[in-house]
């Protein structure tokens, strides 16, 4: 429904206020945030020249260490919480994969640790669309580019009643297609077009960027210089009578282009933007970083150092007490490799003609640089052994280096897989809302990797709800890496013990590798893969016939599947309607002709096995008994009412 003149203008005006004010909340941050970028990016900031300054790149250094830690992405995985859900959620899954291959999530996942370590805060937008085929667009936040409604708090941001991105960027000819298209107003974005592009305007979120760049005089080239056809807007959410809505906002004119209701957009209602900050608070969004915490160290320490660089350019070029008069040329005096040949007037005392300062060498600043190493390392985490330096080559030492670092950057992988949870649930809608046409995905099954195409309707049944898990593939788990190589060396050295179960054995080992349980199940099945795959199908079936869709027979059905259904009407004929009872029923009779095909082929299968097994058998020594082949024929194997007995069918 469209939204009148009148309350679109006041949820603008909303809107500016609440941008104004998120921005002061978030202002009394950028100061820390530009020391820790000059310090970051080795820039000077002193630039008194009599006076050494070196910058010792120790954050770099410090926030390197760190992502090297941390560098390999969390990945999240579906998991059914019901018997239906085990084929879809490996559908699902698949298309994860593809999605996190073709829109670059782990080099995006770098991007935001790294944001989080330096800013505090790690900010993603996620969205899906469908106008040309289903996409997923997973992007990095620029922290200055970010607001929020202070009242979020730091967990969970659908707490926020409002929040927005800055540098969203449209051209002309874009804009003229919206209107045309009926996304954009009319008259808002005619007037807008018809004037001048504002991509040269400085906003507050643009001149904060500016200390990022290794040379702040470069800025003006990577600004769009002069460009009448390009505009920016604010991507601005928020919340008016009760109800969220977008906007796509132009500060500066006070205009907004494009007034929706989010569910106009996004069926699940959720804010499109997913964060996780280097240490949650409760009430602070905006938080400290890692390198808040050790910016005054690694500044004491440069002081210290160049303070020592100092006093060793006074020890070795002394202060001079010159006798003008007795010194022939003063340019001798001048400092030269080799030593200098001073030439004095006659009669000359050279003690009293040229007279140097003694300067005593210290080494007080090293002592203080080692001692805010310590400091620092107590307070980040990043110890030696953390560097991949161990203090002494001992296994034991270098494991409870080990150990240290995997408590600190344990802390650190509970907050962004706190973050990757919440990713997952924008995901999963946005699967659910634009995987309109089929997809082609990889699929393991028991005869290889398979490609699949899939639809929304081979995911999601009304009302689903799948288990998400995230899971840890970085150096935090360096610790548990060792116990579990501990134990499976004791279930290997355990494996002719007649007490110890070897099929359990091996179910532990595999789960100790990562196996899911499904995958170990699998595994241990070696008689009839895939059943468990089949068993879901029918669980999936019968849900779809109970929401009274109409289904074809399943292709893969077998006595077993059909089962499941004889058995479901048989528990639950009191409990379902006429209605759904005459779907089911009719269902199950459809299904006659597929599994007799399939027992068919099974046979057929099963015939040429032996076959094949009696063309491979070894030959009777000669003057033996030569081997009478009996092969029964396919109709032989099937009985006459179209069924293969449990004997033949299971090899029993």
């Amino acid at each position: 429904m469209a939204i009148n003149y009148e309350t679109r203008q006041r949820i603008v005006n909303q809107a500016l206020q609440e941008l104004e004010f998120a921005r002061q909340y978030k202002q009394g941050k950028v100061s820390n945030w530009k020391t820790n970028e000059d310090l970051y990016y080795s820039r000077k900031v002193n630039q008194e020249t009599s006076r050494a300054n070196v910058d010792l790149g120790a954050m770099g250094s410090f926030v390197h260490t760190l992502l090297s830690k941390i560098d390999n992405p969390l990945i999240f995985k579906f998991v059914k919480r019901k018997e239906s859900q085990l084929k879809r959620v490996k559908y699902l899954n698949a298309l994860r994969v593809i999605d996190q291959q073709n829109d670059y999530w782990d080099i995006k996942d770098i991007v935001g640790k790294k944001q989080a370590l330096i800013y505090g805060r790690a900010i993603y937008s996620y969205t899906a669309e469908s106008i040309d085929g289903y996409k997923a667009h997973l992007d990095n936040v620029d922290v200055y580019d970010y607001l929020i409604d202070p009242s979020a708090g730091g967990i969970d941001i659908e707490r926020g009643y409002y929040m927005g991105r800055y540098g969203v960027v449209k051209s002309k000819s874009e804009i003229k297609a919206g209107i045309k298209g009926g996304i954009y107003l009319r008259t808002e974005a005619t007037r807008l077009v018809e004037g001048s592009g504002n991509s040269t305007e400085s906003s507050q979120e643009e001149t904060n960027k500016q200390n990022r760049t290794y040379d702040t005089n470069v800025w003006k080239y990577q600004k769009e210089i002069g460009n009448p056809d390009k505009f920016k807007f604010w991507e601005w959410y928020t919340t008016y009578e009760g109800e969220r809505y977008y906007l796509l906002l132009q500060e500066q004119g006070a205009t907004a282009i494009r007034v929706e209701k989010l569910t106009d957009l996004f069926a699940s209602n959720l804010w499109p933007f997913w964060t996780w900050a280097a240490f949650p608070d409760l009430t602070e969004f905006w938080t400290p970083s890692y390198c808040d915490y050790v910016r005054e160290i690694f500044m004491a320490q440069a002081v210290s150092i160049n303070q020592m660089l100092d006093n060793a350019e006074q020890v070795n070029k002394p202060t001079k007490l010159v006798n003008v008069g007795a010194v022939k040329n003063l340019a001798e005096l001048k400092y030269r490799r080799g030593g200098n040949e001073i030439k004095v007037n006659s009669g000359v005392d050279l003690n009293q003609a040229v007279q140097y300062l003694e300067v005593p060498s210290i080494d007080t600043p090293i002592a203080v640089y080692n001692l805010l190493d310590g400091i620092q390392e107590k307070t980040s985490g990043v110890t030696a052994g953390a560097k991949g330096v161990s203090d002494e080559d001992k296994v034991g030492i270098y494991e409870g280096n080990q150990a240290n670092a995997a408590d600190r950057f344990g802390f650190l992988n509970k907050s962004y897989s706190f973050g990757y949870k919440r990713f997952s649930l924008l995901y999963e809608h946005g699967v659910k809302e634009h995987l309109i046409k089929k997809e082609a995905v990889d699929i393991l099954g028991p005869n290889g990797v398979e490609i699949v195409e899939i639809s929304r309707r081979d995911i999601f049944r009304k009302n689903d709800e799948f288990g998400v898990m995230v899971e840890s593939s970085n150096a935090e788990t360096s610790l548990s890496e060792v116990e579990k190589r501990t134990k499976i060396a004791f279930l290997n050295s355990q494996a002719g013990n007649p007490i110890q179960n070897p099929q359990k054995a091996y179910e532990i080992q595999a789960s100790i590798a990562g196996f899911e349980e499904d995958t170990v199940r699998q595994l241990l099945d070696t008689s009839d893969y895939g059943s468990a795959e089949l068993m879901s199908e029918a669980e999936r079936d019968i849900e779809a016939l109970l929401d009274g869709e109409k289904l074809p027979p399943n292709q893969a059905a077998n006595t077993a599947y059909k089962q499941r259904f004889v058995d479901y009407l048989k528990d639950n004929q009191e409990k379902i309607s006429f209605e759904q009872f005459t779907l089911l029923s009719e269902y199950v009779l459809s299904l006659d002709d597929v599994i007799t095909r399939n027992m068919v082929a099974q046979a057929n299968d099963m015939l040429f096995k032996q076959q094949m097994e009696m063309i491979t058998q070894p030959q009777e020594p000669m003057g033996g008994q030569p081997q009478q082949m009996n092969v029964n024929k396919t109709e032989d194997i099937i009985n006459t009412s179209g069924e293969v007995s449990p004997e033949q069918q299971y090899g029993i």
